[in-house]
């Protein structure tokens, strides 16, 4: 969902940069200089800047309305190139066909010199083909990101490749829960149930949501949980492995990285009994966007809710409230599980976003261009558009919009030009912000304070992260291994899917048995040797679960 969840933030008047997410989860990673940001900072100002030529790539996602030009020539590439110390050629690269598009510029040799690009493994392909420049030496003339580095050394460890040089430019978002359940309390009350706090409390629970007729229409149609697309992932997070269709379930165990298979059993047992106990809807595996879960949750048919990321609003509590008279709901964090007790996944909060082209021909220019382009009163014209024209200071001091159409025809398409610009050091971009603006809409201040009950279960740090690292900090495999990922995923998601569908036929305990004789066929031992290599030369500067933590409690600290 990249930048589209910043933009459904401004819509409403409330700002709420730090809710957006990485581009889309499933896609699903010289010398240094001894410079200080002073120092920089000091160099930057009695140096001459030097206008040189830089090409930039940009997603092309079809956004420019026809009055306002192309993604090559608009109102805000103007500014940038009247008011930066570049002379910039956008290049504008189709979102839905970006990788192979840059895969031809680079094999031809005319890719542009930064390359803005989501998708972890492509820019890891490019460092493996020695395509790309590291930005240590060009750091001088980027004082705007060395003081990030600085207050954020895990954008430092998350950009930095195996020979030790940074090769990727990141941004800091704000750190949401990936996944999120809610309860209906209403149903608790009149069925006489207590908050389940244990994963047999939940399974009793949502047994009883199914077969005691909680909305009381004298019917057995209500679901006691949804098992759908990302709620899947959750119900893996619960017993403390992160996997999905892209990732496999990781472990550390006495210092070395080995498959969670005793997790992943754990999980699949739960699902399966959630699957034979009715307690899900049978047909769950053709919910493949869990729109259909979540229309029956809004339409209350749903006990317990596995709410795909906690953008501000994303609950949609209007529509409930509508079809529902009376409801009450309430975040439900992770029961203890036979694992241990775990938070959430979540999103990733330094999203790594940008690398420079080794064949760049001024190098200089495009440190100056990106340093320009970081600088805030910069970055938020092509965030926010122009104050007076486009937004107000709202009483809490934060860019409130003041027309939201003309905002989206004029504003909308411009975000990915600083797509590489830290929303999370501004305190209006944190989703509680617009807590502060006594102008905030009544559905949204009660949308946020739950997000602030949602916070302190999430992110309680006496709860264990499920998985080594966030999805997009794990090692890039080459390309025979990625075959190899690839081929045991597919199996492994076959053999999970079969032991839940079908009864006392096929059990858990079979398919894990029948997965790890996949697993020894395909060479997953290949992995795994790879894996620990890259452990033990990097698990002292890897960005992993530890940093999730700990970027959390700065940035809780910061918004206090």
């Amino acid at each position: 969902m990249e930048n589209k969840k910043l933009w459904l933030g401004m819509t409403v008047g409330v700002v709420a940069l730090g809710a957006t997410l990485a581009g889309c989860s499933s896609d699903k990673k010289e010398e240094a200089t001894t410079t200080t940001s002073a120092e920089a900072t000091k160099s930057a100002a009695v140096t001459p800047a030097k206008r040189g030529d830089v090409t930039v790539s940009m997603y092309d996602r079809g956004g420019v309305p026809a009055s306002e030009g192309t993604y090559e020539e608009n109102r805000w590439t103007k500014f940038i190139n009247q008011k930066g110390p570049a002379n910039v050629k956008f290049v504008p690269i189709l979102r839905s066909d970006s990788t192979k598009k840059l895969n031809v510029l680079f094999a031809s040799g005319s890719a542009p010199d930064i390359v803005n690009e989501y998708n972890t493994p492509f820019r890891g392909s490019l460092y493996d083909q020695k395509q790309l420049m590291p930005i240590d030496n060009i750091l001088q003339y980027m004082p705007e990101y060395q003081k990030l580095l600085e207050k954020y050394p895990q954008l430092k460890k998350a950009g930095t490749k195996p020979d030790g040089k940074i090769y990727e430019i990141g941004k800091v978002k704000e750190a949401t829960p990936a996944h999120i359940l809610y309860i209906r309390t209403d149903w608790l009350k009149k069925l006489n149930l207590q908050m389940p706090t244990t994963t047999d409390e939940l399974y009793n629970v949502a047994k009883a949501f199914v077969d005691q007729d909680p909305d009381g229409n004298g019917k057995k149609d209500t679901y006691g949980m949804n098992m759908s697309t990302y709620s899947e992932q959750a119900i893996n997070e619960i017993f403390g492995e992160s996997s999905s269709k892209t990732l496999l379930a990781w472990d550390i165990k006495d210092g070395k990285v080995v498959r969670a298979w005793d997790k992943e059993l754990a999980s699949l047992t739960f699902k399966k009994k959630l699957y034979d106990g009715g307690i899900i809807d049978k047909d769950y595996i053709n919910d493949k966007d869990g729109n259909k879960a979540k229309q029956d949750f809004l339409n209350g048919k749903i006990g317990i809710f596995v709410q795909f990321s906690g953008s501000v609003g994303g609950l949609d509590l209007p529509t409930l409230k509508k079809n529902v008279p009376g409801v009450e709901i309430a975040p439900l964090g992770y029961p203890k599980s036979p694992m241990g007790t775990f938070t959430g996944a979540i999103d990733n909060p330094v999203q790594m976003t940008t690398v420079v082209n080794a064949k760049a021909k001024d190098p200089e220019a495009v440190g100056r261009y990106l340093d320009f382009m970081m600088q805030t009163d910069n970055a938020r014209k092509t965030i926010y558009g122009d104050e007076g024209v486009h937004w107000k200071k709202a009483a809490n001091g934060c860019p409130q919009v003041i027309d939201a159409d003309k905002s989206k025809n004029e504003v909308a398409y411009a975000l990915d030009y600083s797509m590489f610009y830290s929303a999370g050091i501004d305190k209006c971009n944190y989703t509680l912000s617009g807590l502060s603006n006594p102008d905030v809409l009544p559905d949204q201040k009660i949308n946020m304070e739950m997000y602030k009950v949602i916070q302190g279960i999430y992110f309680d740090p006496s709860r264990e992260y499920p998985g080594i690292t966030l999805g997009d900090h794990m090692p890039v495999y080459p390309a025979d291994l990625q075959v190899i990922n690839t081929t045991i995923l597919k199996e492994k998601d076959d053999l999970f899917v079969k032991a839940i569908l079908s009864g006392a036929k096929y059990t858990p305990e079979q398919a894990i048995k029948d997965s790890q004789a996949a697993w020894d066929k395909a060479d997953g031992k290949k992995l795994e040797e790879f894996m620990n290599k890259w452990y033990a030369e990097n698990k002292n500067t890897a960005f992993l679960a530890k940093d999730v933590m700990a970027i959390i409690k700065q940035q809780m600290e910061f918004v206090k």
